[in-house]
Formats: C-alpha cells, sequence, structure tokens
C-alpha cells in the first residue's frame, strides 16, 4: 500500500453507477408490485362491501322474524343525516341506505322517524365501488315476519363494482324466499 500525497483512499459508499443500477432494479421491482398490490386492494375493498351488504340483508330477515313484522332495506341519499329518508337515485345504493322496522301498518315503505323503527344505516360505497339493482329491488326489499322476501316482484339483484369493470364484480340475488345467494356478477348489470 502507497503511501505518501499520492496515495488513493478507498471509500466504503456507492459509486454513482452503482446507486444508479441500485435505484433501476428497485424501480423495476415497484412498477411490477404496485399494480398487482392495488388489484389486491380493489378486490378486497369489492370483497368487504357485498360481505358488509350480505350482513345487513341477514340481519334485516332475522329481525323481521324476531318482531314479527315488516322490516324495509331501502337505499338512501343521506343515510348519516339525523333525520335520514328512503330516495336517491332509480336503482343506485351507492349513497348507502337504511334498515327499519315498519310501524305495522304495512302501508308504505318510506321511513318515517315518527312511527317506524330505524335498526341500522349503511354508510355509502366505499371509493370507486358502485352498487345498482335491478327492478326488482329498485328502491326496497322488504322482509315479512315468516322471512320472505318482497322485492317487488322476483328475484332481487344488486351488482357490485368498481372502475375495474364488470369482469371484476359481484352479484347478491334474494330470491322470494328470503334466501341470499352472492356470486361473481353473472350479467354486465354495472353502470360505471
Amino acid at each position: 500500500m502507497k503511501t505518501g500525497p499520492r496515495a488513493i483512499k478507498y471509500s466504503g459508499g456507492f459509486t454513482l453507477v452503482e446507486m444508479m443500477i441500485t435505484l433501476v432494479v428497485v424501480a423495476i421491482l415497484l412498477s411490477a408490485a404496485v399494480p398487482s398490490f392495488s388489484a389486491m386492494i380493489k378486490s378486497s375493498r369489492l370483497a368487504t362491501q357485498t360481505n358488509s351488504i350480505i350482513t345487513d340483508i341477514h340481519f334485516a330477515r332475522n329481525e323481521a322474524v324476531k318482531r314479527s313484522t315488516t322490516v324495509i332495506m331501502c337505499r338512501s341519499a343521506n343515510p348519516d343525516a339525523t333525520s335520514p329518508s328512503c330516495g336517491g337515485t332509480q336503482q343506485v345504493w351507492t349513497g348507502g341506505y337504511l334498515i327499519f322496522a315498519d310501524d305495522g301498518k304495512k302501508t308504505n315503505t318510506i321511513y318515517d322517524a315518527g312511527t317506524d323503527i330505524l335498526l341500522r344505516r349503511s354508510q355509502a360505497a366505499a371509493q370507486d365501488v358502485v352498487i345498482h339493482t335491478n327492478t326488482a329491488w329498485d328502491s326496497n326489499i322488504r322482509f315479512g315476519y315468516s322471512g320472505n322476501a318482497d322485492g317487488n316482484g322476483g328475484t332481487a339483484v344488486m351488482s357490485i363494482c368498481d372502475d375495474r369493470g364488470t369482469s371484476y364484480g359481484r352479484e347478491i340475488k334474494v330470491m322470494p324466499s328470503g334466501s341470499t345467494v352472492a356470486s361473481s356478477l353473472t350479467s354486465p348489470s354495472c353502470v360505471l
């Protein structure tokens, strides 16, 4: 080893070339990992939303049987309001919904804070998730004291999708008997 004024001292750091190669490798790995991680998050979001709705459907049906009255699940544009109401855009449930026990008169399907009992409020759908229903489940679905569903005639179908399109969507069907079936989307019924 040389000594003196011309001696080269070894530095323990990275050279500029080594650092650039490391950054390129990291960028390649991230570009491959980020899209799949994003897809995993979106799939998890759809599954969580679907499971939450199924839980609420079962809750509404069980409450109808337990209370021996009609329990209604209706779409709502303002489920978080002090005085929430049923309503919103036709067949769009993205804004949330209410579950309430009817006053026993079975004369309406609209929540009346004075006579009906509010059982549960749902929050708006997760970011980038859209929820649509068929005409049988347009504004509400009612469960009678026997657990049967009255989806305004026929099987009630709800579609849950995100910005990836129909092929990734989920579907919930409520049969007239009140039983619930969840599956991948079988028809292109999500409007994005």
